[in-house]
Order: C-alpha cells, then structure tokens, then sequence
C-alpha cells in the first residue's frame, strides 16, 4: 500500500508540475483558468491510486541498453524451491562455538505503515470533527428573512464572529443586520461566489487529498493554492458588485481581525492571507473574467493528455523474428526404456544407479543424474553436494542391498525396485487405487480409468500411465511410477522417479489422512496469492530463521520446531551443515527479502565470514515445515581464468561457502570439474539446456570442458560468478554483466506473455519448454495460477535488463500489482523460466 501510494504521489507531483509550467509558460493569469487547471490535477491526484497503469503506451522497438550494476546479483532460481544441502567445509577449520552477535534489525515497511496510517487518521479524523461542529453551528443558527440572493441560505450564529460559508450556506454574526448596506452586500457577494463556485466542496476534496498523500508537499500546496484561488475569485465578485475597491479592502481588514474560522469553513478573511489580497485589489488594472463553461472544457481537453501520461505507462515490445520451425506432430506415448536400480536410504531418500551401455550413473532423491566414476579397485563414486558418496561396484551387482559410504558414514540402502520390471501377470488394477503421502503438504492420488491408470498429485492435472511390468508404469517416457508391496504382499508404497528431481518414495495413506493433506494444501494455496502480493513476512519467521541458524552452529537445533520430514533431513546432514555455520562465523545483520511464489518468507543473512539465503516457510501449528539454505560467499568477487593457466590454478581450503550455478547452452554435453589443491579433477557430466549447482568455496576453481575433456573455461567461484551461462559466444568473457547483451531476446516477451496465459489457465504449453522447466512448471502450477489469478488481468510488460545466466528480466503489470519475471529462449522454447519478488 505505502508504495502504491508514493508511486501515485510521485505521478501526480509530475502532472502538478507540467501544469504550472504550462500556466507559465503561457503566462495565463486569470484566476478562473487557474481554479479549473487546478481543479483538474486535484481530481487526478485522488483517482491516480487506482487508475495508474491503466493506460499503456507499447513501443514496438529495441530499448536501449540498460545499464545494471555489476554489484546486483541476480535471483536467478527455479521456480521450485528445492534443497540445497551445505558443501561440508574443509576439516582443518576450528569448530569452535562462537558467540553470535545479532545486529538490531527492523522491518521498516510495518513502521511505514503505522506511521502513515497514524498521520492519515489524524488528518482524517480532525477533518471529521470539523464537518460534525461546524454542520451542528449551521443547523442550529437563525434563517436570515428578507436577504435578496436568489438559492442562498443566509443564517445568523452567536457563535461565529465574522461570515463564512459551509456548503451552501453562509453564516453571518448577530451585527449583520447593523452594518451598512454596502458592507452587507459585499459580504453576501463574496461569500455566494463561494457558493456558486462550489468552493467548499472543492477545498473538502483538497483537505482529503492532504490527509491521504500527507507525506506529499505537493498535496499541502495543492490546498493552500485551491483556497487562493477561491479567494481572489470571490474577491472580484465582490468589488464587481460594490464597485469600490478601498471599501471592500477595509471591510477585509476589519474581518480578519475578528474572524476564527474552523477547518471546513469557508472564512471572508483569514488573517494570514488578507495583506497579499489587499495588495492584490488595490494594485489591480481591472477584475478577471469569468470563464464560460465552453472554454473550461477545452482547459480539461488540454490538461487530459497530460493526466494519461502521468497515469500511464510505456511498455517495450520487440520486434518478432521468424519463428523456427518446429515439428507440431503428435508424440506418441512412449515407454520408459532405462536400466536402474533404486536403493532405498531411508524413509524418503532414494539413489538410483543407471546402466547405459558401457556407462554408469547415480542418481539422489532431488539432485541431478551425474556419471559414476569407477576407481581401480572397483569403488564408484558419485558426486552429491552434500559429500562424496562410493560404493563397491560388485556389491551392487550381486546383493539386493548396498552399504553407501557418505562422509565417513556407512549407510544400509535396501534395493527397492529395478528396471525393466518383469514381465506383468494379468493383476487387477484396483489394488493400486488409493493415496500415497508424497510431501507433509503433497498426496499422489491413484485412480482406476477403466483398463487404466490415472495418478494426481496435489495440485496438478491427472495422468493416465503406461505399463511396464509387474507394478510398473511410466508416463511422458522419463517418469516412473512402481508400486511396493510389504511382507503380506500388498501395496503399500509407491516410488515416483523423474529424470529431473530424481526418485521419491510415498508411504499409502487412508482417505482422512489424504483429505487432510488436500485441505492444508487448500489453505497455504489460500494464502500464497495474497502473501506473495504483499510482500510481508510472515509473523516469527525471523526470530525462527535466527534460532535455527544459533542451534546449527553449536550442533543442537531444536527438532521440536520442525515439521518431522524436515527434523528428519537436519539430523541426517548436522555434522555438515554444523561444520558450515561454523566457518560462517556469527550472525551480523539479516534482512527481509520477500516472498517467493510457494509462501516461502526468503531473507539474506549477513555473517562474520560470507552471507547466505534462506527460504523458510511455516506451517499451520508455528514449526518450521521447510527451510533452504544456500551459501552466497563473501566480497571476493570471482572471475574466468584462461584454461592456458590451469596448471598454476589450485583449490583453496577454509574460504567462505558459496553455492554456484551454471546452464548449459553449449547444444551437447559439457564436463564440470572441480580442481582440489593438488591439481586432480573430480569431474561430473551436464546435458544440454540443464542446470547444475554445486555448493563449493569462494575461489575455489571448477574448470568447464566440452565433451571431449577439452578446457572452454575456469570458473573462480564469487559475487559475480554465482550464476554462470556456458555458451559458445561467451567462452572466456569477463564476467558481469557488462560483457553480455543489453537488449531483450527478439521473442522473449511473447513467449512470456504466452508462458503466463497459459499458466493462468492451469494449460501451460509444456511442448514450447525443456524437460527441465516443464517438470518445474507442473510441480509449481497451482501456486503460480493462484499468484496470477489475485494479481487480474495482464496489462503491460516492460523489459528491465538480462541476468548473468543469459535471461531477460521482465515487469509485468497486471490489474492488481506487479511481478518480476526472468526468462530465458532458444529457438522458440523456454530454457529458464522463474517469478520473484518485485
């Protein structure tokens, strides 16, 4: 709201000023023009809250580049806000407890707002007292008889000690009936050009005005000027009507001495204003001349245009290339053709292995599918960002169990399921039908569509699956959905694999349970639309975030403020994200940063050694259903080094946490590998248009290869390196944004505006995106509907500038609000995709 109204205060201070330029610029001097211009940018100022952005002007050019500050980051992050284990930092680093020092933080748009709301009621409130006594004086004061002032109503108060007018009424003192008859009629004359001119209900809009948008100026000056105005009008009717121009003067002077007018009246003669009048009428060659009512619309005709601009808005559309041509066939459906094992680690952690050929990968629940590498004695590693995790290749092969080594732990996995599926025996499909708890908030629904299958996760459209074998199905070709049965042979658990988020396990539920999980879904949904439109944080959120980082530095978070999922992950990774907590030193400050499209509250977190974000989100009972970590370094600002100095480039332990993410645009596979201190490469495989992150160390060197081995890039992780784009056109480029383009892609805004139709109609068109942020779209999709249901109809789009991963940052401007959009496109299809706070 607060920024709603500067922005409407701001538009109407560049009307006001265009206004007084034009009046003088032209040299206008009547009063009567004066007093319709005025009156004008009045009635604009009190609509511009409402009707600002209505009109949009689209310009259909290439902007100008847009100069952005190589020290803003950007927010470049999937619309699903997946975890993000810390890096475990390097084991010579001292663990020693140390006190935090919490910097005194305040929040200062819910003091705005009590500020603001405190002045404006004031302001409202005398103006409301003013109204009530002064109606309460008209009512009760005397009806003049005899008064020749056709459509006037002249009274007498006792309580008044000069006239004044109130609406249409003039209230005159008790010596009115002794004064002369020249000053009666100079009196009446004034005070019934108020009448007819409306002056009091001009100056009521005026007091209004100055109450809303108090913090303005330009709404006192507005006033102070309309009332002038009113008077100098009022005055040359006067005079006109006496025809004595030292008379009428005396007759003010005499009034201001006597007169207190109240806020809402309309007084003769105020004494702060009289001598600059008295002057005025003195000085005067002749009176001004009214203005007929033909000439003041062409007055508002003129001012119209200015007040569109000043409550408008220019939005910048590129010109559209050529599409490329795409393939708009039907894709059939097809089945799913790996070869994997999957491991169970636990109640919800899943690692699969893939055999392609001559070929390994793994796979963990939420990570990405990277190549195994195989040592000589047999031991095949795989690189989790939460620590190295190897095993016995042979053990694999042979034993329906594994045990995991990760940091320096053995952890039993369980062979749960495998790839082709034997062949299907002719069961029946209703064993299957049910829920399977998926999430604290996300239940998989399972129904029969005759001699087929149908699954709905919470939130999302239904799929019909395909069979693959004996209490295995798949869908859309990369997604697998087993059935587990117990020791009595019964279904009792489902895994879900993606090729994106990796393999999920859900335990069967029974109808309450899963109409409970649909309702509290149903309410955070509720709440998501008007949370993320205003942008407040949700109540404790901070104290909670604080508590939570104190208790993972001494080694002893309080489970019992955790939904039990996320009690469960922080247990299994403490010693990790301790030693992490530890290296970033004590707190120093944190701030708000907004709140994501999940209902996520997102805050920055300044330490003693590095800042950090986190993304936190409270349940219905005050626990803390979820919580995201990711390391953002220090002030070192990173770099590319040329692969010609590799040999001289080595890792650094003990630096500052940081978390990096790259994209590849390189249209084939690229290798990312991290250099320790003795040169030796740890090397993982990223498929074309995907994205891999890795929470690493600041300068802590990762060299990019294409497919072959061959060195492109090294990449010194830092603040400007955090998020980087490999693509052929910007091997080697200096980091930052200067080295990158400054206009937007030629077909990003349609694709964008395409992207949030769509997506406001629960129809996105999946087929104009990578398989990477379709899976992100579906899994984001009702928050994203609700969010852009409360924010109405799509009005502009405005191109801001393009993030370090290559996408355009856009504004769009909808019924109800704004939001932050950042996109990417290559030949025709969505690569990045994510809304932010605006």
């Amino acid at each position: 709201m607060i920024a709603t109204l500067a922005e409407a205060a701001l538009r109407s201070l560049v009307l006001g000023g265009v206004v007084w330029f034009g009046l003088n610029l032209f040299r206008v001097r009547n009063p009567h023009v004066h007093m319709t211009a005025w009156v004008v940018v009045l009635l604009a100022s009190l609509a511009m809250p409402f009707v600002m952005h209505w009109p949009t002007l689209t310009i259909s050019r290439l902007p100008l580049p847009v100069a952005v500050p190589d020290d803003v980051l950007p927010a470049e992050l999937s619309m699903l806000e997946m975890p993000q284990p810390a890096l475990p930092v390097a084991p010579g680093i001292d663990a020693a407890p140390q006190v935090a020092r919490r910097g005194l933080s305040i929040n200062w748009w819910p003091v705005a707002t009590i500020v603001y709301a405190g002045v404006a009621g004031l302001l409202l409130l005398r103006l409301a007292i003013g109204l009530c006594l002064t109606w309460r004086l008209a009512r009760a004061a005397t009806p003049v008889a005899g008064v020749a002032m056709t459509g006037t109503d002249v009274r007498v108060s006792r309580d008044i000690g000069g006239p004044v007018t109130f609406g249409s009424t003039i209230l005159v003192p008790p010596q009115f009936s002794a004064w002369d008859a020249k000053k009666r009629l100079a009196v009446l004359a004034h005070e019934g050009a108020h009448v007819a001119n409306r002056d009091f209900y001009v100056l009521l809009l005026a007091s209004l005005n100055r109450a809303v948008f108090w913090f303005s100026p330009f709404s006192w000056w507005q006033l102070a000027r309309l009332a002038e105005l009113a008077e100098i009008i009022s005055d040359a009717e006067a005079v006109e009507v006496i025809d004595d121009r030292l008379s009428y003067a005396e007759i003010l002077l005499d009034f201001a001495s006597t007169v207190k007018p109240r806020p809402v009246e309309l007084a003769m003669a105020r004494a702060s204003t009289v001598r600059a009048r008295v002057e005025r009428i003195v000085a005067a060659a002749a009176m001004p001349v009214a203005v007929s009512w033909r000439k003041r619309f062409w007055i508002v005709a003129t001012i119209a245009p200015a007040v569109i601009v000043s409550a408008g808005m220019i939005a910048y559309r590129t010109p559209e290339m050529a599409p490329v041509a795409v393939d708009t066939g039907e894709v059939p459906a097809q089945h799913y053709r790996p070869f994997v094992n999957f491991y169970a680690m636990g109640p919800s952690s899943v690692f699969a292995i893939f055999r392609e050929g001559d070929d390994l990968y793994g796979q963990l629940t939420g990570q990405r599918r990277l190549p195994l590498t195989v040592a000589k004695d047999g031991t095949a590693s795989y690189p989790a960002p939460s620590g190295e995790i190897t095993f016995a290749l042979d053990a694999e092969r042979r034993s329906s169990g594994l045990t995991l080594r990760m940091n320096g732990r053995d952890v039993r996995a369980v062979r749960v399921a495998e790839m082709p599926a034997a062949a299907a025996e002719s069961a029946p499909l209703d064993q299957y039908v049910g829920w399977y708890r998926l999430a604290p908030n996300r239940v998989l629904t399972v129904r029969r569509d005759g001699d087929r299958l149908s699954l709905q996760e919470t939130g999302q459209g239904a799929t019909q699956v395909l069979a693959e074998g004996a209490d295995a199905f798949s869908f859309r070709g990369d997604h697998l959905v087993v059935f587990l049965r117990d020791e009595e042979a019964k279904v009792s658990r489902v895994l879900l694999h993606s090729a994106v988020f990796g393999a999920r396990l859900a335990t069967r539920v029974d109808a309450a349970v899963a109409q409970t999980i649909e309702a509290d879904f149903a309410r955070r949904l509720a709440k998501v639309s008007d949370r993320f439109r205003e942008q407040v944080p949700a109540a404790g959120s901070k104290e909670m975030i604080l508590l939570g980082i104190e208790g993972l530095r001494r080694g002893t978070p309080d489970y019992d403020r955790m939904s039990a999922p996320l009690a469960a992950k922080v247990h299994r990774y403490l010693d990790e994200m301790h030693t992490t907590f530890v290296a970033l030193g004590a707190v120093e400050s944190i701030f708000f940063r907004g709140v994501g499209p999940g209902g996520y509250d997102i805050y920055g977190v300044k330490f003693e050694n590095g800042s950090a974000e986190f993304r936190l989100l409270i349940e219905p009972d005050g626990k803390a259903g979820d919580v995201f970590f990711r390391a953002d370094g220090n002030d070192e600002l990173g770099g590319i080094v040329p692969c010609a100095e590799e040999a001289s480039v080595r890792g650094r332990a003990g630096t500052s946490p940081i978390r990096i993410m790259l994209y590849n645009e390189m249209g084939s596979d690229i290798q990312v590998s991290n250099l320790d201190a003795d040169g030796n490469r740890k090397t993982e495989i990223v498929r074309p248009n995907m994205t891999w992150a890795a929470t690493t160390t600041v300068n802590n060197p990762w060299m990019i290869a294409d497919k072959s081995g061959r060195c492109l890039e090294i990449v010194m992780p830092g603040r400007q390196t955090r998020f980087h784009n490999v693509e052929a056109s910007n091997i080697g480029a200096r980091p930052g944004r200067a080295a990158r383009r400054a206009v937007p892609i030629a077909n990003g805004e349609e694709m964008l505006r395409r992207y949030i139709e769509g997506v406001g109609k629960g129809q996105p068109d999946y087929e104009r995106m990578t398989p990477e942020v379709a899976d992100i779209t579906r899994q984001q999709l009702p928050f994203d509907q609700a969010i852009l249901a409360r924010l109405g109809a799509l009005r502009a789009v405005s191109f801001r500038g393009v993030t370090a991963l290559d996408s355009d940052i856009y504004i769009a401007q909808f019924a109800n609000g704004s939001a932050e959009w950042r996109i990417g496109v290559r030949n025709d299809t969505i690569t990045k995709i994510a809304l932010g706070p605006n």
